[in-house]
């Protein structure tokens, strides 16, 4: 069986930094999952898996519960989490989700950052700030970890993105409209699709309902 190629990742660390409750974890799974990281040159490995969506990277329990990230993601052809599959889509480590829709599938970006909610007020309440400060990553190029305000109040906040793949590139959608282009000549279908069913494009099973159609409506 392949090893991995991991590099360290200093999950204590983060967890310090991150210690008021309403921040969650960034991870799409509530805790790390049976999974296996299958290679593109066919050897595969299992392991305990998990995305970070603020760091947007694979990450993996070793057996001392030392958390590494993957280090090689364009050595990936998949990694499988469950039964949830994710594609890489970059050489720097960002994976999207592929999920079926009838005869094809779509693809689930999820971007985590950490939003200011306010500062400390006195009496242990927040006041909201001016202006919200989001944190699209608490480390810094020199993979240091910098330490955020303790006098500030932070939330995850997640981003979600949905995507069609052509050939080796990803068109993204968001409307029926937008998705509609993608499928020419079924524009008007998929617009009365979408207000037939009242498909609301924040719902990943609503996403799967309306691709789903899409694809039936090719020949």
């Amino acid at each position: 069986m392949r090893l991995f190629y991991f590099c360290a990742f200093a999950f204590c660390c983060f967890n310090s930094l991150l210690a008021q409750e309403e921040v969650g974890s960034g991870m799409i799974f509530p805790q790390f999952e049976k999974g296996t990281v299958v290679f593109k040159d066919g050897t595969h490995s299992a392991a305990s898996l998990n995305y970070n969506m603020l760091q947007r990277e694979i990450l993996f329990l070793n057996a001392d519960s030392t958390i590494l990230a993957l280090a090689n993601p364009s050595e990936v052809l998949v990694v499988i989490i469950g039964e949830r599959r994710f594609l890489p889509v970059s050489s720097g480590g960002v994976f999207y989700e592929e999920i079926e829709a009838g005869k094809g599938s779509f693809f689930v970006e999820r971007i985590a950052n950490m939003v200011s909610a306010g500062k400390a007020a006195g009496y242990g309440g927040y006041s909201q700030t001016g202006s919200v400060t989001s944190y699209e990553s608490i480390q810094t190029s020199s993979g240091a970890y910098q330490k955020l305000n303790p006098d500030e109040k932070f939330k995850l906040n997640i981003n979600v993105h949905y995507y069609l793949k052509s050939g080796d590139s990803y068109k993204k959608f968001f409307s029926a409209n937008t998705l509609g282009k993608l499928f020419k000549g079924h524009e008007a279908e998929i617009e009365a699709f979408a207000k037939d069913q009242s498909i609301d494009f924040s719902k990943v099973d609503d996403i799967a309902r309306i691709v789903e159609y899409a694809y039936s409506l090719m020949k």
